[in-house]
């Protein structure tokens, strides 16, 4: 999976926002956390739900479960509003 390119991101004051560019019927802004906004950073690139888990672990101390249940509420917010190329 991969965030699609009509998806662009912007660091403001520490808060990652994203919006939509081009056709998108999703038409809000998103606003992420830095946990967040690393998983979007990461899904810039093809990647993997595990691969994702196994990146994130390597930053934030914290046990695997609860990385992967963050990554995949992450995930899933983004396909709902269709900002995944899968």
């Amino acid at each position: 999976m991969k965030l699609k390119e009509s998806y662009i991101t912007q660091e403001i004051d520490g808060t990652q926002v994203m919006v939509a560019t081009g056709e998108s019927s999703f038409t809000g802004i998103v606003r992420a956390n830095s946990t967040a906004a690393e998983i979007v950073n990461l899904l810039k690139k093809e990647t993997t739900a595990d691969e994702i888990v196994e990146k994130m672990m390597k930053i934030y101390d914290a046990d695997r479960d609860r990385i992967a249940k963050d990554v995949h509420k992450v995930v899933e917010t983004l396909r709902s509003i269709g900002a995944l190329e899968e």
